[in-house]
């Protein structure tokens, strides 16, 4: 007896990502077994700027990145239905970039300093002097997903986090 297939109405896009994120998160866990018990903000992110450029293309060329993912819910493989995942990180900006968004876009003082994943806290600039552009956020995500972007425009850093990002390249 023939079953019948329906596909994701998610993408498959989206589904190959999560199971990335899963195999990602699955080696980071499986390298750190034979640590000390003290973990190091090195083991908590990776450095794959070819994956934020992907989901972040509106990002330019930056000259570099750290970030850190996490599945969301209960992910075990027993539960039907997509995973959700979010992802934190932090991009340090070309100058060229920085004055590219600067100017594309309307900015505004955050009211308070982005909300990251804890790996990616000790890489946040202190003292920053963060802005937020609602027409950046709206560009980045085409509103389908959630998503927060803190730039420093003198420190030419800008800090994401986002919940399912779709990847665009």
């Amino acid at each position: 007896m023939a079953s019948a297939v329906r596909r994701a109405p998610w993408g498959p896009a989206l589904l190959r990502f999560a199971a990335s994120l899963c195999l990602v998160l699955a080696g980071a866990l499986v390298a750190g077994c034979g640590t000390d018990a003290g973990s190091t903000p090195e083991q908590d992110v990776w450095r794959d700027a070819k994956v934020v450029r992907q989901y972040f293309p509106e990002l330019g060329a930056f000259e570099e990145v750290v970030w850190t993912g996490e599945l969301l819910g209960d992910a075990r493989a027993a539960v039907p239905g997509p995973t959700d995942f979010r992802v934190s990180g932090m991009v340090r900006l070309t100058a060229s970039d920085t004055r590219r968004l600067r100017s594309e876009y309307t900015w505004q003082g955050a009211p308070e300093g982005p909300a990251v994943l804890a790996g990616i806290r000790p890489y946040v600039p202190a003292q920053a002097d963060w802005k937020t552009s609602d027409e950046f956020t709206a560009t980045v995500t085409e509103g389908r997903y959630a998503g927060t972007f803190h730039i420093d425009f003198r420190k030419n850093t800008l800090v994401f986090d986002a919940t399912n990002p779709r990847k665009k390249v």
